[in-house]
């Protein structure tokens, strides 16, 4: 959970799949009109008082499209205030890479910021990020060059002291068919061995807003998996959202916006401040209940940021494809993977209806399943989220990093040839340190034992009311 500034939603660029696309024309006189540098800070530091924990980072739009002295006193404000260097934070930008000069990359360093650089891939798999001039039909070689000028701020980014990432949006563009998908990867790879890594975003497609590049689910799953393979073949891949299914499996938090819980008319996965100093949310959301058009949230209308939980408490009762004997109606009641997931982004929600699961489900189900698969095949005993049940209340302690299940608590190294060794656990046994007990600390004693003994049958189960100890053991 971030706190962003977007002083301006336009762009040098016209990307087919952009969710912000309206309304951005681009016109240097007009974005300098449009936003107030001091209204900026002004809602800057209202937000430092309110999530102190937050570290403001500029988007957009192209944040470099302000004017540098601008995008200076932000960077320097955020460096100072929260004690960057001290706490050895980042504060971050992301930005299409085109406008990235020298002097932008001494900022980045000189004031700790991450570049998030989006980029689809080299050549044509970057071909639906067009130069902005070119939608009036000028020649396809504005686009070419402005890849080429983005790739090379990639290169320039990565010899310099700042860190970096790469987001790529999947479309029909850059993984519609395996050897594009490959192509992709190869990329990826040289961007691995220098130690740059980045994440997956599949592209949305907005009815009515702009032409649907995206994948079908059936093939996002085929591009998941077979990059989940790619990222197992070398020790130094470590790409998402596979590294965050990883991390969010073993409860080390729930990383990556899309895997918590979102209020889609008060976003806070996204506090924005706007040019003219105003608050609102999510881009992402505008497609799903705005029409495409920026909305107030936050302060500005009067609102709290996720304040709703409603769209979570009907997908864990609403049937959907895992649920025994019913009919799936869109939701995620007896989904393995729902403390890791939470039916996913809104705005992806099938029927492009918020209140339902991701219209991803598919392709996130089979990933997460295969990850699970492979680490518990690789560490014998390892605890994960799913051990617990279904339902167990733990996806908010996980969120707010207060869960901790020792996944590797019960492991330990067993002899199982004369040279080699294989993490194993002895006995199986759970204890008051066990994913399920976390997932019922709050709960009465009766109803932990309970639950204990429907998950490990009434014969192995060991309670003592009067010290409220339960032990579930299946190593009899």
């Amino acid at each position: 959970m971030s706190v962003h500034v977007s002083a301006t939603l336009r762009c040098n660029m016209g990307c087919d799949y952009c969710y912000e696309e309206p309304g951005r024309q681009y016109d240097q006189a007009q974005i300098d009109s449009e936003y107030d540098i001091e209204a900026i800070m002004g809602r800057l530091k209202q937000f430092k008082q309110r999530y102190p924990g937050q570290t403001p980072g500029l988007h957009g739009g192209e944040p470099l499209l302000m004017r540098d002295e601008h995008i200076e006193r932000i960077l320097k404000w955020t460096h100072e205030e929260y004690d960057l260097e001290e706490q050895k934070k980042n504060t971050h930008i992301q930005t299409n890479g085109t406008l990235i000069t020298d002097e932008h990359i001494e900022m980045f360093e000189k004031y700790r910021v991450n570049v998030g650089i989006s980029c689809d891939g080299p050549g044509d798999l970057n071909g639906l990020r067009y130069a902005r001039s070119e939608m009036d039909g000028e020649q396809r070689d504005i686009t070419d060059s402005m890849t080429e000028k983005t790739l090379n701020s990639i290169e320039r980014v990565a010899d310099s002291d700042a860190s970096m990432g790469i987001i790529v949006v999947l479309t029909k563009q850059n993984a519609g068919d395996d050897e594009k998908l490959e192509n992709l990867l190869s990329w990826m790879d040289s961007l691995q061995e220098r130690g740059v890594s980045g994440h997956f975003n599949p592209a949305i497609p907005y009815e009515d807003v702009q032409a649907d590049e995206s994948l079908t689910p059936t093939r996002l799953k085929e591009v998941y998996l077979r990059t989940w393979e790619w990222m197992k073949a070398e020790p130094y891949r470590n790409w998402g959202p596979m590294n965050d299914m990883q991390d969010n499996l073993i409860g080390n938090s729930l990383r990556n916006c899309v895997e918590n819980k979102c209020d889609v008319f008060n976003a806070g996965a996204a506090k924005i401040a706007t040019g003219d100093g105003n608050t609102t949310g999510c881009g992402k959301t505008w497609g799903t209940v705005g029409d495409g058009a920026a909305f107030l949230q936050g302060d500005s209308n009067g609102s709290e940021y996720n304040n709703t939980e409603e769209r979570y408490e009907m997908l864990k009762q609403v049937p959907g494809p895992h649920t025994e004997g019913e009919e799936d109606h869109g939701g995620c009641k007896g989904c393995q993977f729902w403390n890791v997931c939470q039916g996913g982004c809104p705005s992806s929600g099938l029927d492009y209806d918020y209140r339902n699961r991701t219209r991803w489900c598919e392709a996130k189900y089979a990933v997460l399943d295969a990850i699970k698969h492979d680490m518990k095949a690789m560490m014998t005993g390892m605890r994960m989220i799913t051990d617990a049940p279904w339902d167990a209340p733990i996806a908010d302690l996980a969120a707010s990093g207060q869960l901790d299940i020792k996944p590797f608590a019960g492991m330990h190294q067993s002899q199982v040839s004369r040279d080699a060794t294989k993490p194993s656990v002895s006995g199986a046994r759970h204890d008051e340190n066990s994913v399920l007990s976390q997932s019922l600390q709050n709960a009465d004693f009766d109803t932990k034992r309970d639950a204990y003994i429907e998950k490990y049958g009434e014969e192995n189960v060991t309670a003592d009311p009067e010290t409220g100890s339960i032990h579930g053991d299946i190593s009899h």
